[in-house]
């Protein structure tokens, strides 16, 4: 299985951060900015990442997939935390 291109890995970091905007989530919440961060390394290096970060201010907690190979989608699914 081929690796991800750096092209795909823009597409797909794009995509999260579009989706984030639309359910609320914007550069104003550390969070947001966090995950950023973590999708530009990606992006830059496509090594994999697997990494969960808190949202306090919504109660939420994105646990982040990023893949190396083609054959998995990067995502985001946020979790409800107490």
């Amino acid at each position: 299985m081929p690796e991800k291109s750096k092209e795909d890995r823009l597409k797909e970091t794009i995509r999260l951060l579009k989706e984030l905007g639309r359910l609320g989530y914007s550069a104003v919440d550390k969070g947001y900015n966090e995950v950023k961060a973590v999708l530009t390394k990606w992006v830059n290096d496509g090594e994999p990442i697997d990494v969960d970060i808190e949202f306090p201010r919504y109660n939420r907690l994105a646990k982040i997939s990023l893949p190396k190979m083609d054959d998995r989608a990067a995502g985001i699914v946020l979790k409800a935390i107490a």
